[in-house]
């Protein structure tokens, strides 16, 4: 079973009286030295290592300058926030009251056809969905939560239409009373958004 294996080669061996050598390095190497300045780059002249301070006779010691580059990041001025978006808030706000008013009605909306409640509740939880993001992003600029937004809230003004025979026109009243503000709120909102881009 062994018999397909080359021998191992003999261990190197040092004669007497010589050091061992690693077999990483030369000889007449020498060993490296870490408390030198590294090696100039090409183009570059070498520099001499920095003091970290310098002894007067009598006073306080000198601590030669940090290069800004070594100052931690917090310490350096904030980049500036843009601006809240009312039109965000307002239809982030409106928006997760329609879809509570969207949860309630999709109770009653169970109870007379299963297709109208389920609906009405996927209207309810995309709503709400929909407004938590636009408050947790409203000084962002992006366009995927003011979309979703409007388009959530004509589902809602859809569902309910759809459901005026099973649950009543109060659903329908509600809804057109609270989605039609976020729609017309957020398109404003998108517009001057694209606009100001």
């Amino acid at each position: 079973m062994t018999d397909n294996y080359p021998p191992v080669p003999p261990a190197p061996q040092t004669p007497e009286g010589e050091p061992f050598q690693a077999p990483g390095q030369f000889p007449n190497s020498q060993p490296p030295q870490y408390n030198q300045a590294p090696p100039a780059q090409y183009g570059q002249q070498p520099y001499a290592p920095q003091q970290p301070y310098s002894q007067q006779q009598y006073g306080q010691p000198q601590y030669a300058p940090y290069p800004p580059q070594q100052f931690a990041p917090q310490w350096s001025p904030a980049a500036l926030k843009p601006r809240s978006s009312g039109f965000r808030l307002a239809a982030g706000i409106v928006g997760i009251v329609l879809g509570f008013v969207l949860l309630l009605a999709s109770g009653a909306g169970f109870h007379a056809n299963a297709i109208a409640g389920l609906l009405l509740l996927i209207a309810a939880l995309g709503n709400i969905a929909a407004g938590i993001v636009l408050l947790a992003m409203q000084r962002g600029n992006t366009r995927g939560a003011p979309i979703t937004s409007i388009s959530f809230a004509g589902f809602a003004l859809l569902a309910a239409l759809m459901a005026i025979p099973f649950a009543g026109g109060a659903i329908l009243f509600f809804t057109v009373l609270l989605a039609t503000p976020v729609l017309i709120v957020m398109g404003l909102g998108l517009s001057r958004e694209m606009r100001a881009r």
